[in-house]
């Protein structure tokens, strides 16, 4: 199969490393678990302005600081093994800086990048998903799940506390043990479908 896997909040805890920078710069004391938001600016108590400008002030160290979700880099490398292609699909900028960040971040975390398989500053995740063909993707943010969902793309939620909202019925998975565990019974089900014509 070809598999989109998401960064920020789907293999890696972003908005943890987010929110420890952002109190460090603003002198706050916001915890993880007040956070109920994707975005930073309403629980830091900024304007959209002044988020942006503070993300972006912060972006890179963000990105270079966080720590991958427990056992993603195990489950991506087994699904390599087991003979699936990965690719790394990111609204992340896709500037020289930022780009250098996100692939050394992949390999000092044992993630199975290659170099041919990281897309970055994509916004139309379903388009890219159709233009790459991927059978199955993994996502958090609500607004992408829009745009997989509206490409006809088979997506899974992985769970955070700013997508408990999102009511649309698409599988959910809680960490990489529970994805691992459903990319298996996906895979017997489109054999299953196969052997069935």
């Amino acid at each position: 199969m070809r598999i989109g896997v998401d960064i920020d909040g789907t293999i890696k805890q972003t908005q943890k490393a987010a929110i420890q920078l952002y109190n460090e710069e603003l002198n706050m004391d916001v915890k993880e678990e007040e956070v109920t938001t994707f975005y930073l600016d309403e629980p830091f108590g900024l304007s959209y302005e002044e988020g942006r400008k503070l993300w972006r002030k912060l972006e890179a160290k963000i990105y270079t600081i966080g720590i991958p979700l427990e056992g993603a880099p195990e489950a991506l490398q087994q699904l390599k093994k087991e003979g699936h292609e990965i690719f790394f699909i990111t609204a992340r900028p896709n500037v020289k800086r930022i780009r250098a960040i996100t692939e050394a971040w992949l390999q000092k975390h044992g993630f199975p990048f290659d170099g041919t398989n990281l897309y970055m500053n994509i916004h139309d995740k379903g388009k890219i998903a159709k233009d790459l063909r991927i059978d199955l993707f993994f996502e958090d943010d609500p607004e992408h799940l829009d745009r997989l969902l509206a490409a006809n793309i088979h997506t899974v939620i992985v769970d955070a506390r700013y997508n408990q909202h999102y009511n649309q019925a698409i599988p959910r998975i809680k960490d990489w043990t529970e994805g691992l565990e459903y990319i298996e019974t996906f895979v017997k089900k489109i054999f299953n479908r196969e052997r069935e014509k």
